[in-house]
């Protein structure tokens, strides 16, 4: 197990340099110790790399679980979840924003056919297929959809705040209503 020191240093060199630029020593450097001492204690780069991917995991679950098992319909759910992600997203702009260009390495395998099925992109599997049979989300298919929505929802928003630089209620606002809103099922003048 790694250490949360050196949890919180991956994330700060990250943070810095961002995931492309993340080296041992880089991490040594914002832990204070040197990178002989990571050696010794036989950490790699892909264990601080899965260190910093299972407390965003970890954190991401939590925020979302409250909302994903709440009361109300689907997109009610849905909106209270987004909001979650959002909310964790801006404890983490940074890291997030040195994440952005990182070609999947920490989240997903990269590929055309690669789908996010796991932590970041179930909880919106699960909404949408609740959304589907409660009617008050469209039918769609929900792997892909979900880890669509997760992408377009978590990384717009991330955009957004961390390069556009605009206000937690303005990226908010926008990505929730424009995701939202595309999954709403058509009305009767549709």
């Amino acid at each position: 197990m790694i250490e949360p020191s050196l949890v919180d240093a991956t994330a700060a060199a990250v943070s810095r340099w961002g995931l492309a630029g993340l080296t041992l020593e880089r991490v040594a450097d914002e832990a204070g110790i040197s990178r002989t001492t990571l050696h010794r204690r036989g950490v790699s780069r892909d264990d601080l790399v899965g260190a910093l991917a299972a407390r965003a995991a970890d954190e991401f679950r939590a925020a979302l679980w409250p909302a994903l098992t709440s009361p109300g319909n689907a997109v009610e759910r849905l909106r209270a979840m987004l909001e979650a992600m959002f909310q964790v997203a801006d404890q983490h702009l940074e890291l997030l924003a040195g994440m952005y260009v990182a070609h999947g390495e920490m989240f997903h395998e990269p590929g055309p056919e690669a789908m996010v099925v796991d932590v970041f992109a179930s909880p919106f599997d699960r909404v949408l297929r609740d959304g589907a049979l409660d009617g008050s989300l469209r039918q769609v298919p929900p792997t892909i959809t979900a880890t669509v929505l997760f992408n377009t929802a978590g990384w717009g928003y991330v955009h957004l705040r961390a390069s556009h630089k605009w206000p937690q209620d303005r990226a908010r606002d926008a990505v929730i209503g424009l995701v939202v809103t595309g999954l709403l099922p058509p009305g009767p003048d549709m």
